[in-house]
């Protein structure tokens, strides 16, 4: 049921547009990996960066939160924080996510959150679209991560690809 009122977010077209935003926040972490100097961690100034705010802006929530938003998350996590930490970082991620979705509801945003309230209203609860804000974070942020270092490490393994892609 939530499949089918969710799908219309991830198809081509969407994802092409948000294509411009992607090239912008790689660039903007590639140029800060650059501006650190040699040697530079991509894993800490890319491949940990770029999933968070990808996955922010498919949901939708507002750029002048998404730090804060992706630190609940990640703090949900966290298995160096105490299990009191964690449980409070994942009750404030959930009343974050409760709160959006009830922005939402009042005025839809650009999101799939947003789009999925405009289409549908409340055949989509509002515990579903939150569990579905968390499975897409949880699911995406470290899979995506990992792709990149896995991506980067191929790249540095396989000097002939390398060079294919520098050639465009």
């Amino acid at each position: 049921r939530m499949r089918q009122k969710l799908t219309p977010g991830f198809t081509l077209r969407k994802m092409r547009r948000m294509e411009p935003y992607i090239e912008q926040i790689v660039t903007e972490r590639l140029d800060a990996m650059e501006d650190e100097g040699s040697p530079a961690d991509v894993i800490e100034l890319v491949a940990d960066e770029v999933p968070g705010a990808v996955l922010c802006e498919l949901i939708g929530v507002p750029r002048d939160d998404r730090a804060m938003f992706l630190k609940l998350c990640h703090g949900h996590l966290d298995a160096s924080l105490s299990q009191r930490r964690r449980a409070a970082a994942g009750e404030a991620f959930s009343r974050y996510l409760l709160a959006m979705i009830a922005r939402n509801r009042e005025e839809p945003g650009e999101g799939l959150i947003g789009a999925v309230v405009a289409e549908h209203g409340d055949e989509a609860t509002d515990e579903e679209l939150r569990g579905f804000c968390v499975q897409v974070m949880l699911a995406g942020d470290d899979n995506i991560s990992g792709m990149i270092g896995l991506g980067v490490l191929a790249l540095l393994r396989h000097p002939e690809q390398l060079a294919a892609i520098r050639g465009d």
